[in-house]
C-alpha cells in the first residue's frame, strides 16, 4: 500500500497537471458541456467514455422512470449509488457510494461545491428533479480542480439551462400518503437573443398524520417546503461569457409523536422532532476566450443555512456561511493535450449548538492546482494533477490525483484511478439521524479533519449482438482512512465519536450488464459486493446498518409510437449487521419493486402511475425502547436498515410547451 502511495505522489510531482476535455469559456470546470450533449443522447443511465474516468450517467430521461420528486430519490435505477433513511422519524436521506457515506462523495452543483456541512442534513431534498438535465456520478477521487473534498467518488449535477430548456414546464405529483408536489418553469430570451432567463419554483407538502402502527409516531414528517431559482445568461458568441443564479429554500419539517391521541394520556409527554430551515445561495461564472488554445475561467458562489429546532427536547440551532472562489486557467498546447491551473479560496463559518454542545469553527483555506490531460495516439489517456491548500486550522492539504484509460481493443477498455482527499467533519448536521435517540453523546477533545486515499480499476466491454449495442463493465474501488471521525454505536447506550486509532477501509465490487435484447426493450443487470470496516475501540469490526450485497434487474419498454413508457426494476439487498442492542432487532433480506407506467399525449402532456415498494417489505421495528406511548431511556429511531413506508402509489402530470412549438 505505501509502494502505491508512493508511487501515486512520484507520477504526479513528475508530470504535473490540469482536468478533463469538457471544459467550457464560463469556467464550468469538470464535466460540463459534453456530458450535456451525450446526456441528450443516452437512452438510460450508462458509463462515459469522455474521459479516463470511470463515470455512470443519469439522464433526464432516467430521472422520469420512478416520478422522483428530489435527488434524494433519483438513484433508484442506479447500480452504484443507494440512497438510505438515516432514521424512523425526520425522512431524511443519505446516499452510500463505494460503500461509504455521502459525507465522502463530493457534491458539486454545475461544477461548484453544493451540498457540504449543515446542507448534509437535508441538502438532497433540497434539488427538485424536474429541475436537473443529468446527474454525473464520477467514482473514485474527482478532479483536483474541483478541490480537496472528494474522497469516495464526486456526484455533479446539471441544472437546466435557459438555452435548451422548454418555454414552460409544469408538473403535479401526488401520493397515496397524502404529498402533493408543484414544479413550475419558463426559460426565455432577452435583448438581442444574447441574455437569457429561466425562472423556477418548487413546493411540496406533506400534511396528512398517518400512524399505521399505531405508536404515534408519524410513520412520515409532515413537511412544507418552498424552493424558487432565478438564473440569468449571457452568451456573447465571441469571447466573453457570464451565467449566474440564485435561489432560496425554505422548508418546515416535523415528526415523531404529534398525533392528537396523547391528550388522551395526560402523564404522557409526547417525544417531538421539528427542524426550521432558510437557505439562500448565489453564484455566478465568467468566462474569457483568450485565443484559439487558451481561456480563462472564473467561479464564485456564497450560500447561507440555517436551521434550528429540536430533538426530543434537546434544541438544536445551527448556522453556516460560505464562500467560493475558483479561477481556472486552461491551455490547449497540443492536440487533444492541455494544461489547466489556478487558483481558489474558500471561506466556511459554522456554528453547531446542540443540547450542551456548542462545536464552532471558521476556515479559511487558500490553494492551488494544476492538472494535466495528455492522449497517447489514441491508445492510452492521462489526467494527472495535484492541488495544495493551506488550513488555517489544520494546515497544509496536499491532494494528488491520478485517472488513466487504456484503449486496450475497439471496444475494451481498462481504466485506472488514485488519489487523497481531505474533509471536515460538521458532526451533529452529518449525523442527525442517530440524534433521534436517548443515547449519550462524547465528543473527542479535538475533531482531527478526516483523510483518506482511493484507488480503483475499471474494465469496460462494448459488444454488439443482433445488431443491438451492449456494454459489460466492472469495477474495483478500496478506500483507505488515515484518519477519520468515527461513529460508534456498537454501545446502545452511547452514541460516541472519536478519531480513529486502527483500520479503517471500504472495498466495493461492482458488475453490470447494459443490452436491449429486443428494439425498444432496455434490460440492466447489476451487482455489487461491500466490505466495509472500521476500528471500534481497538476492534475492527463491520460497519453495521450497510449490506454486503445488492443486486439490480432494471427493465423499460417503450411501445413504436413512442406514447406508452413501462419501466420497473427490481433491488435486492443482503440483510446488515445489526449492532448490539436490548430487544433482540434482527435484520432480513429486502426485495424492493418500483414500477410505472407513462403515457404521452401529443407532444404538451405526459400522464404517470406508479408504485413503490410493490412488496410492502419493511423494517419490523424501526423504533425501539417504548413502553406503550413512553419513550423510555432505551429509545432509539436510528438503527434503520431498511425500507420504513410500505407500498405506495403515485400519480402525476406533465405539461411543457417547448421551444420549438
Amino acid at each position: 500500500m505505501n509502494t502505491i502511495k508512493a508511487g501515486l505522489l512520484l507520477l504526479v510531482l513528475l508530470t504535473g497537471a490540469a482536468q478533463i476535455r469538457a471544459q467550457d469559456t464560463t469556467g464550468n470546470g469538470y464535466m460540463s458541456d459534453t456530458l450535456r450533449e451525450i446526456g441528450i443522447e443516452q437512452k438510460r443511465s450508462s458509463r462515459m467514455d469522455v474521459a479516463p474516468r470511470v463515470v455512470e450517467l443519469i439522464t433526464a430521461n432516467d430521472l422520469m422512470k420512478d416520478a422522483c420528486c428530489n435527488l434524494s430519490e433519483s438513484f433508484e435505477n442506479s447500480a452504484s449509488v443507494d440512497a438510505n433513511y438515516t432514521d424512523a422519524v425526520s425522512g431524511a436521506r443519505q446516499i452510500r457510494l463505494l460503500g461509504l457515506d455521502g459525507l465522502y462523495t463530493q457534491f458539486t452543483l454545475e461544477n461548484m461545491p453544493s451540498i457540504r456541512g449543515l446542507q448534509n442534513t437535508m441538502g438532497l431534498s433540497y434539488v427538485p428533479g424536474p429541475w436537473m438535465s443529468s446527474i454525473q456520478i464520477n467514482k473514485g477521487a474527482g478532479s483536483v480542480v474541483n478541490g480537496y473534498e472528494s474522497m469516495a467518488g464526486q456526484i455533479n449535477v446539471e441544472y437546466k439551462k435557459p438555452q435548451s430548456a422548454e418555454k414552460f414546464f409544469a408538473n403535479l405529483y401526488v401520493n397515496q400518503d397524502a404529498r402533493g408536489e408543484v414544479n413550475l418553469y419558463s426559460a426565455y430570451n432577452m435583448k438581442n437573443q444574447k441574455w437569457s432567463g429561466m425562472s423556477m419554483v418548487h413546493g411540496l407538502i406533506n400534511w396528512l398524520p398517518m400512524d399505521f402502527n399505531k405508536d404515534e409516531f408519524v410513520d412520515n414528517p409532515l413537511v412544507k417546503q418552498v424552493n424558487a431559482m432565478q438564473r440569468i445568461t449571457y452568451m456573447s458568441g465571441k469571447k466573453f461569457n457570464f451565467i449566474s443564479g440564485a435561489n432560496m429554500t425554505l422548508e418546515d419539517r416535523r415528526g415523531g409523536q404529534i398525533m392528537m391521541r396523547h391528550k388522551e394520556h395526560a402523564a404522557h409527554t409526547p417525544w417531538t422532532m421539528q427542524l426550521k430551515t432558510i437557505q439562500a445561495n448565489a453564484f455566478a461564472k465568467t468566462g474569457f476566450i483568450l485565443n484559439e488554445r487558451s481561456s480563462l475561467g472564473f467561479q464564485y458562489k456564497y450560500n447561507f443555512h440555517d436551521q434550528k429546532g429540536n430533538v426530543g427536547s434537546k434544541l438544536y440551532d445551527a448556522r453556516e456561511h460560505y464562500g467560493y472562489f475558483n479561477m481556472i486557467y486552461q491551455n490547449e498546447f497540443a492536440e487533444h493535450q492541455n494544461l489547466k491551473m489556478g487558483l481558489s479560496f474558500q471561506a466556511d463559518d459554522v456554528r453547531e449548538m446542540y443540547d450542551t454542545f456548542s462545536l464552532k469553527r471558521t476556515e479559511l483555506v487558500p490553494g492551488a492546482f494544476v492538472e494535466g490531460t495528455f492522449d497517447f495516439a489514441h491508445k492510452v489517456d492521462l489526467v494527472v494533477g495535484a492541488r495544495v491548500d493551506q488550513h488555517n486550522i489544520y494546515g497544509t492539504f496536499f491532494s494528488p490525483r491520478i485517472n488513466l484509460k487504456w484503449n486496450i481493443l475497439h471496444d475494451l477498455s481498462l481504466r485506472l484511478a488514485g488519489g487523497r482527499g481531505y474533509r471536515v467533519p460538521t458532526v451533529f448536521a452529518e449525523h442527525f439521524g442517530f440524534l433521534s435517540s436517548n443515547r449519550i453523546i462524547t465528543l473527542p477533545a479535538k475533531i482531527e479533519p478526516e483523510v483518506a486515499w482511493n484507488y480503483g480499476a475499471s474494465a469496460a466491454y462494448k459488444f454488439f449482438l443482433n445488431y443491438r449495442e451492449g456494454l459489460i463493465a466492472v469495477d474495483f474501488f478500496r478506500t483507505d482512512f488515515t484518519n477519520q471521525l468515527v461513529t460508534d454505536i456498537e454501545d446502545p447506550t452511547r452514541l460516541s465519536f472519536y478519531n480513529l486509532k486502527g483500520k479503517s477501509y471500504s472495498n466495493s465490487l461492482n458488475v453490470e450488464l447494459n443490452y436491449e435484447p429486443v428494439k425498444r426493450f432496455d434490460v440492466k443487470l447489476a451487482y455489487r459486493f461491500e466490505d466495509v470496516k472500521t476500528t471500534y475501540n481497538g476492534v475492527l469490526k463491520q460497519v453495521a446498518l450497510r449490506p454486503r450485497h445488492k443486486g439490480l434487474i432494471s427493465l423499460e419498454y417503450k411501445l413504436k409510437n413512442n406514447r406508452w413508457r413501462f419501466n420497473t426494476h427490481l433491488t435486492i439487498y443482503s440483510k446488515p449487521r445489526v449492532p448490539q442492542n436490548d430487544f433482540n432487532m434482527e435484520s432480513k433480506n429486502m426485495y424492493l419493486v418500483n414500477a410505472q407506467v407513462t403515457y404521452t399525449l401529443k407532444k404538451f402532456w405526459e400522464f404517470y402511475l406508479g408504485g413503490e415498494n410493490i412488496l410492502n417489505q419493511t423494517q419490523a421495528q424501526p423504533i425501539i425502547g417504548l413502553n406503550g406511548y413512553e419513550v423510555t431511556p432505551k429509545f432509539d429511531a436510528s438503527l434503520v436498515w431498511g425500507q420504513i413506508r410500505g407500498a405506495m402509489v403515485f400519480v402525476g402530470f406533465r405539461f411543457q410547451i417547448g421551444r420549438d412549438s
